[in-house]
């Protein structure tokens, strides 16, 4: 009997921000060579037409939001995704339905960017601790939740995790960590290996990956 793959939704939306999303994308597929079977990338949109990246790149969502509760019924959605854009100061009604409803059911949030202003208009970063590009940033929300802003490469608290937007490296090794795609070791690895541009970290990622792909 085979067992469904945990899904890990992104949503696209116009102007999102390529940088924000291009290491999860690659994890995932980089992961699921080591072993298969386990997690899928699905693209969600406000609908299913084209939209386009912030660097102009045509991106067409594979399911509308409802998707979303689909996937929560069978406890097959590890989290929901969210990159930065330029959109997010008001509209986005439907994502933020969302947003609220998969907390309702433990299914774990992440922004980045421009997405952690949306989720200061949703009311979810009002008791959790976060952050964003800066506290200033999204003051202008009019969110209540600025004592709980924390000047950090990226924050989760009770199932929301943010970072800011030129932090894509520390918010994608914490989505892994979150979800469970790789081991805390590789994901520590890869984080090191990328902050510090030091090759020679490289071969303690490798071993900490192997390890993790032959246990």
């Amino acid at each position: 009997m085979s067992t469904e793959p945990l899904t890990i939704a992104l949503y696209a939306t116009d102007t999102m921000a390529d940088w924000e999303y291009a290491y999860l994308t690659s994890q995932i597929t980089v992961a699921e060579r080591a072993k298969p079977g386990r997690f899928t990338l699905l693209l969600v949109g406000n609908g299913v037409d084209t939209v386009h990246s912030l660097g102009g790149l045509p991106v067409t969502p594979t399911a509308d939001l409802d998707a979303l509760d689909l996937l929560a019924d069978r406890s097959a959605l590890s989290m929901l995704v969210i990159p930065g854009g330029e959109t997010y100061g008001h509209g986005h009604d439907r994502l933020i339905k969302a947003v609220r409803s998969l907390l309702a059911r433990n299914v774990p949030v992440a922004g980045i960017c421009g997405a952690t202003y949306l989720l200061a208009r949703a009311g979810v970063l009002d008791e959790r601790a976060h952050t964003s590009n800066s506290k200033d940033f999204l003051a202008a929300s009019g969110y209540t939740g600025g004592s709980h802003y924390v000047a950090a490469p990226v924050v989760t608290d009770s199932g929301v995790t943010t970072a800011s937007g030129i932090q894509p490296v520390a918010f994608t090794a914490e989505v892994m960590r979150v979800t469970g795609l790789v081991s805390n070791p590789v994901a520590d690895a890869w984080e090191h290996l990328h902050r510090t541009g030091d090759a020679e970290q490289y071969g303690a990622y490798v071993a900490a990956a192997n390890t993790w792909a032959e246990g």
